[in-house]
C-alpha cells in the first residue's frame, strides 16, 4: 500500500533533492493550486458575508473588512466596517476613494472576488 506523503517530506524533497527542473515542476503545481483554491474560495462568497481584502493594488486597501454587496461577475461591492472606513478616510496615500467625514461605512467598488477573504 502506497504511503501518504507528508508536507515535511514534500519540503525536505525540495529543500534537499530537487532539481532546477523539479523546483519548475513544483512552482506550476503550486499555482495550479492556488487557482483552484481561489476559484474554490470566490465560487462560495454571497452577498452579506463578511470578508477581508488582501492581495490588491493599491495595497493600502489590503486588510480593509467589511461585507460584500452586489457582485456583478468577478468583482464585488465591499461595505466597509466603521474601522475599515476611518481607516481609508485617514490612509495620507489614499486620492482614489475620499471617504466623507459624516459616514460611517464606505461602499469600495470593482473589489475582485480573488481578493475577498472570508472571515
Amino acid at each position: 500500500m502506497p504511503t501518504t506523503p507528508t508536507l515535511a517530506v514534500a519540503t525536505d524533497f525540495i529543500l534537499s533533492h530537487a532539481t532546477e527542473q523539479d523546483l519548475t515542476r513544483i512552482t506550476e503545481t503550486v499555482k495550479q493550486r492556488r487557482a483552484a483554491l481561489a476559484a474554490i474560495r470566490t465560487a462560495s462568497l454571497t452577498t452579506g458575508t463578511p470578508v477581508r481584502i488582501a492581495n490588491l493594488s493599491p495595497r493600502y486597501l489590503n486588510g480593509l473588512t467589511g461585507t460584500l454587496g452586489a457582485i456583478d461577475g468577478k468583482h464585488a461591492t465591499v461595505t466597509l466596517d466603521a474601522e475599515s472606513t476611518d481607516r481609508l478616510r485617514f490612509t495620507p496615500s489614499n486620492k482614489r476613494f475620499p471617504v466623507p467625514f459624516d459616514t460611517a461605512s464606505y461602499d469600495l467598488r470593482g473589489v475582485p472576488l480573488s481578493c475577498c477573504l472570508p472571515t
